[in-house]
């Protein structure tokens, strides 16, 4: 019998897949682009492209100063941004719509099969 118990843990399901598919974007865009991004955006200095775990922190971060010009503003970054190409800069935000589709899968599930659960 298919019931919403189901489809919620189908969601976490999904959600957590979601997140290892994010992990292996952040491995990529840690090999590949970050060290780019850090020599456009912060002249250089290494902040993210230290380990793994800075790298997913710093992707989440990139992404949000190419999502938005408020945040950009904030860092200081937004003419500098505009070296950074605009596919790369796409690239960054798909893969933090990634982590945001997961996080609230997996999450959001979660917290709905809890209430459910209890009440």
């Amino acid at each position: 019998m298919v019931n919403i118990e189901n489809f919620l843990d189908i969601g976490v399901s999904l959600g957590i897949l979601l997140i290892f598919l994010w992990m292996a974007c952040v491995l990529y865009l840690k090999n590949k682009w970050l060290r780019f991004i850090e020599d456009r955006l912060e002249d250089g200095r290494r902040c993210y492209s230290l380990n793994f775990f800075l790298a997913g922190q710093g992707v989440l971060h990139y992404a949000t100063i190419f999502l938005s010009k408020f945040h950009a503003r904030r860092y200081g970054l937004l003419e500098k941004r505009e070296k950074v190409p605009k596919d790369v800069q796409r690239l960054f935000i798909v893969i933090f719509c990634l982590f945001m589709t997961s996080f609230v899968l997996c999450f959001g599930s979660l917290g709905v099969l809890s209430i459910l659960q209890d009440g």
